[in-house]
């Protein structure tokens, strides 16, 4: 912390421990902390060092969070001694993080309870808002409990009260909207009370799909909530809103679009971008600017702008419960993309407002970490973040009753916070999904303790991670080495192929060790909302014609969805989704980023092949295994031509065997089949039926270039 001009700056380095910067002058001894309550003024024992031009205090009692400190010189100098580091210490936690389950507006028929947490405020007041107006109704002064928690009570129900928080913390007002609102009104400016009791008989049909037998039952479906209805041809009213989702959409050619065709599709997740509220849309506007949210502003809310009745604050959650409703009625299940890794903007965030400091990871240098590249890291080993993590995770678990989340940026988190949550949600629903991104972000945490794919083993079979060493090895970079679908593939990278098909779990026959405990970690992708599309990878790299375009793209989704593990589609990626050769669309127009369903009509047979393939991976459980003994045992190399890898699942007491053939090459493959008897094809490099497309009597097949071929018997 450095001072401005001649002013002074103290704080706290730790809860026995004071510093002070600016112009100090001497005697030395002369220097002191006072307390200040109720206008009286009590001198702190202190012993007063001077090193390197910061005047040092030593405490013997530790400072207490909320009282008003100020440190005074011989030559009438003052500052107000502010939280500091304080907040960042282990002692700190532990005298004041709350385990209650009450933070927030709790609204009942007979009166609501506010609570926040706030250990270093002196002050809190509650501030009323009427609707529309800028400057408060009423503020009421809150009073601390225990732990740093403030409270009021407000008689009778108060739901759709706009109200926020006004604190005064380190000798400045702030006010701040409340961080467990469940809703606000438009672009944030207030906070919502919610009553949950008067919204469950809104317009809501709540139908749980079907249960799930295993996590490697799941197909993900990427999608985003805009993108989705926004195209001239989706067929629906409601266009990039949460209700047009479900209306029942068709093309002008007759072809079905929105929800009736992902059940068509056969996926069994949907996975939606960020619906928690996002700032770098304007929700006044009609038609605002386009983002894919990942820039989180109250992560209990959901975003305003896909919302229809807008202005009315209950709308957004009314609205997106629909939208999940629709879907589970459909037998489809969601799964939100959730964004704790950071804020919008940090100095903006109710968090950081409340208690400054605390929620946040700094750098050695005292700055902000920016591990995620925004301008700031959340810091989930504090646990009080780790804490406003899960309970934000059960609030959509239990408000909206999804059915997954997928964390981004998830290796910015630490492996005890995922763990916890993940033990926490599987005892409330043990079906969940639960997967993220594993990178390794340059933040300051231990690398054993980020949840990294590195560490993918410490999470055990509780949280999947995309697996990029997968992508790459099937798609290959943009600017890089060739993946399989490149053909010319040395020995190494087919191995490497097999080793991801498998699982990427222990191989211990050819001395490889896992990345994954089981199968069920491995999130198996070619493409998301992040990069190009493949379709335009594709074009952009090489000089391919569309007619190899179409077979490698269909070569790499065949991989998606017949690779142990569980497979992730892209939303379009059935029909060659471009986004016209745009890399990073994350603000682009809404006409680079939406479902085109003009492909989906000019497309259809792709659209039927990954219907078959997804069919086939239903039908045929050895597609699904999860336990690593189990893949050990049934999933076998066999013997192939150059660039064309070749897998035998052996069958179970219920179904045949499978082959698997993969062919790369620019050429025809003439493969040899290991067993004697008569073959079942129902995959080539057209048709991909549980209905078989022929027999083969011979011992050997011919498997056409870049394309698949799935045989049984």
């Amino acid at each position: 912390m450095e001072p401005k001009g001649n002013t002074l700056v103290a704080w706290m380095e730790d809860l026995y421990t004071a510093k002070v910067k600016g112009p100090v002058t001497t005697p030395m001894n002369e220097w002191k902390i006072i307390q200040k309550e109720n206008d009286k003024e009590t001198d702190i024992v202190t012993t007063t060092t001077f090193s390197n031009g910061v005047l040092i205090f030593q405490v013997e009692e530790p400072f207490l969070a909320g009282k008003r400190y100020e440190v005074r010189g011989p030559a009438k100098q003052s500052a107000h001694l502010l939280s500091g580091k304080a907040v960042r210490t282990p002692l700190f936690d532990k005298l004041y993080a709350y385990s209650g389950t009450d933070l927030g507006a709790v609204c009942t028929n007979n009166a609501t309870h506010f609570a926040v947490w706030a250990p270093t405020a002196e002050e809190v007041m509650l501030m009323i808002y009427e609707r529309d107006k800028t400057n408060p109704k009423d503020s009421i002064p809150m009073q601390r409990s225990e732990r740093g928690v403030w409270r009021i009570k407000l008689t009778g129900c108060q739901h759709g009260l706009r109200y926020t928080y006004k604190v005064f913390v380190n000798g400045m007002w702030q006010e701040s909207l409340d961080p467990y609102a469940s809703s606000s009104t438009l672009n944030g400016q207030h906070s919502v009370v919610i009553n949950w009791e008067k919204l469950d008989g809104k317009a809501r049909n709540p139908v749980q799909p079907p249960p799930m037998g295993q996590k490697t039952d799941a197909i993900i479906y990427e999608v985003h909530v805009r993108d989705f209805t926004a195209h001239l041809y989706s067929g629906v009213r409601n266009k990039g809103k949460y209700l047009g989702w479900t209306e029942k959409g068709k093309t002008p050619e007759g072809y079905s679009t929105t929800i009736p065709y992902l059940k068509e599709m056969g996926v069994t997740h949907i996975q939606l971008l960020p619906v928690q509220d996002f700032g770098s849309v304007d929700e006044l506007k009609n038609s605002p600017a386009y983002n894919w949210g990942y820039d989180p502003i109250h992560h209990f809310v959901p975003e305003g702008s896909y919302a229809v009745n807008k202005s009315q604050p209950e709308s957004r959650i009314i609205e997106l419960r629909q939208l999940i409703d629709t879907l589970h009625c459909e037998g489809l299940r969601v799964v939100l993309d959730v964004v704790f890794n950071h804020f919008y903007v940090r100095e903006n965030a109710s968090l950081e407002k409340l208690v400054p400091g605390y929620y946040f990871r700094y750098g050695n240098d005292d700055l902000p970490a920016d591990g995620t590249g925004v301008g700031n890291d959340t810091a989930s080993e504090r646990t009080m973040m780790k804490k406003y993590i899960i309970d934000c995770l059960l609030h959509w678990l239990n408000n909206y009753e999804v059915d997954g989340f997928r964390f981004d940026l998830m290796g910015i988190h630490d492996v005890h916070t995922m763990k916890e949550a993940a033990f926490v949600l599987h005892q409330k629903k043990p079906s969940l999904l639960l997967y993220g991104e594993g990178w390794n972000m340059h933040t300051p945490l231990e690398e054993n303790q980020k949840a990294t794919i590195e560490q993918a083993s410490q999470l055990g079979g509780k949280i999947g991670f995309f697996n990029d060493r997968f992508r790459d090895a099937v798609k290959g970079h943009l600017s890089g080495s060739n993946g399989f679908i490149h053909a010319n593939q040395d020995c190494e990278n087919l191995d490497n192929i097999a080793f991801y098909m498998r699982g990427s779990i222990d191989w211990s026959s050819r001395q490889r060790e896992g990345i994954f405990v089981d199968a069920s970690q491995s999130i198996n992708y070619v493409e998301c909302h992040d990069n190009y599309t493949l379709w335009d990878q594709l074009k952009i790299r090489d000089d391919f014609s569309k007619e190899e375009r179409i077979k490698m793209h269909r070569l790499a989704t065949t991989m998606v969805l017949t690779a142990q593990g569980i497979p992730f589609l892209h939303a379009g990626q059935e029909f060659f989704r471009t986004k016209f050769g745009v890399e990073n669309s994350y603000n682009a127009p809404v006409w680079i980023n939406q479902i085109d369903w003009e492909r989906r009509e000019l497309f259809h047979s792709n659209i039927e092949y990954v219907k078959g393939l997804i069919q086939i991976r239903k039908r045929f459980e050895a597609f699904r295994l999860q336990n690593a003994a189990e893949i050990s045992k049934r999933f076998e190399r066999l013997e192939a031509p150059k660039d064309t890898l070749f897998f035998k699942l052996h069958k179970n007491k219920k179904e045949n065997n499978l082959y698997v053939i993969l062919n790369a090459s620019r050429q025809s493959a003439a493969v040899p089949l290991p067993d004697v008897g008569i073959y079942q094809v129902i995959v080539d490099d057209e048709r991909a039926s549980l209905i078989p497309l022929k027999a083969v009597h011979s011992n050997r097949i011919e498997v056409r270039p870049i394309s698949a071929m799935i045989l049984y018997k």
